[in-house]
C-alpha cells in the first residue's frame, strides 16, 4: 500500500487542477479579456498568480496550490524510489540530485516572482535526470519506457524553441501542459515498473513447475 502512496498523490492533483482551471477568470497573453481557461493558450504558471491576465483576484490559486504541492512531493518521492533500483553511484545520485530538483524548483517556479528562471533550471534538472533514467532503462531493456522517456525529452526541447527561439510560439502553453502530462506518466510508470516486489527464484521455480 505504501508503494501506491505517490501514484495516489499524482492522481489526487488531476482533479485540483482541472478545479483550478475551471476557477479561472480569464485572459491569456494572447487575449487579455478571454474568458475562462484555455489550455491552448494559458501556461500553467497563469493558475497560480494572486491577480489572473483579466485583473480579476485569481480564483484558481487555491485549488493550483495544493495541486502543484501533491504533484511536486509524489515525483520527488518518485524520482528518489527510482535512483534506488539501481547499484551504479553516478546513475543513482544523478536521477536522485537533479530529479527531486526537479519537482523542487517546479513548485517554486510557479508560485515566485522568480518563474522564468526557476522554470529554467527545473527544466535543465528534468533534462539531466531523464537522461540518467534513460540510461538505467536502456541497460533493464525496457522499450516502451525508453520511448516516452524519450517523446518528453521532444516535448521539453519543443517548448525550449517556442519560448526561446520564437519557434510556432502560439504552441507553447499547450505543448506545455503535454510535458507535464508526459513527464508526470513516464515517471509514474517507471516508478511502478522499479519497485515491484522481487518474485523469489524458489516462487517463480514452484509457479513454472508441473502440477
Amino acid at each position: 500500500m505504501k508503494r501506491l502512496l505517490p501514484l495516489f498523490g499524482l492522481a489526487a492533483s488531476l482533479p485540483l487542477f482541472l478545479l483550478a482551471a475551471a476557477h479561472y477568470p480569464g485572459g491569456n497573453d494572447r487575449d487579455p479579456v478571454a474568458p475562462g481557461f484555455r489550455f491552448t493558450e494559458n501556461y500553467v504558471s497563469a493558475l497560480f498568480q494572486p491577480l489572473a491576465i483579466n485583473g480579476m483576484e485569481n480564483a484558481a490559486r487555491p485549488y493550483a496550490v495544493p495541486a502543484i504541492l501533491l504533484l511536486g512531493v509524489s515525483m520527488a518521492y518518485m524520482f528518489w524510489a527510482v535512483s534506488r533500483t539501481t547499484e551504479a553511484r553516478g546513475t543513482r545520485k544523478t536521477i536522485e540530485i537533479f530529479g527531486i530538483g526537479t519537482a523542487v524548483y517546479t513548485v517554486l517556479g510557479v508560485n515566485t516572482p522568480m518563474h522564468d528562471l526557476l522554470v529554467v533550471i527545473a527544466a535543465v534538472f528534468y533534462a539531466i535526470a531523464a537522461l540518467a533514467m534513460l540510461r538505467l532503462l536502456h541497460g533493464a531493456q525496457r522499450g516502451w519506457a525508453v520511448a516516452l522517456g524519450v517523446l518528453s525529452l521532444g516535448c521539453l526541447a519543443a517548448l525550449a524553441a517556442m519560448r526561446h527561439a520564437g519557434f510556432y510560439p502560439a504552441l507553447a502553453p499547450i505543448t506545455e501542459w503535454t510535458l507535464f502530462a508526459l513527464a508526470a506518466l513516464w515517471l509514474a510508470g517507471v516508478y511502478y515498473a522499479r519497485t515491484a516486489p522481487a518474485v523469489p527464484a524458489s516462487a517463480a521455480k514452484d509457479s513454472g513447475a508441473p502440477r
